[in-house]
């Protein structure tokens, strides 16, 4: 008998439109204490490596847009219960 892999297969956020995201994502995954829970992962355009004061720019501009982007995003998907935020 063989067993077929229940995936979790991330679900591509398209509504998401900022310069310095590359790309949104809903997944599932676990809370400290163990409940599911949907979380939006936005991978930016951020590189670390980037000179201090460009970086810190980048970040502060980003930021400053993250609740737009938080509703730009429910807006497809619906209710999230947490951001994680990638650079490069």
């Amino acid at each position: 008998m063989s067993h077929i892999a229940n995936f979790n297969i991330p679900e591509r956020v398209t509504s998401i439109n900022h310069p310095l995201v590359s790309e949104a994502y809903l997944k599932k995954g676990f809370s400290a204490n163990h409940e599911s829970e949907d979380i939006l992962v936005i991978e930016t355009t951020i590189h670390e490596d980037e000179e201090h004061d460009a970086y810190d720019n980048y970040l502060t501009s980003f930021m400053g847009d993250l609740h737009d982007l938080q509703l730009q995003a429910e807006q497809q998907i619906g209710h999230f219960d947490r951001i994680d935020i990638r650079t490069h």
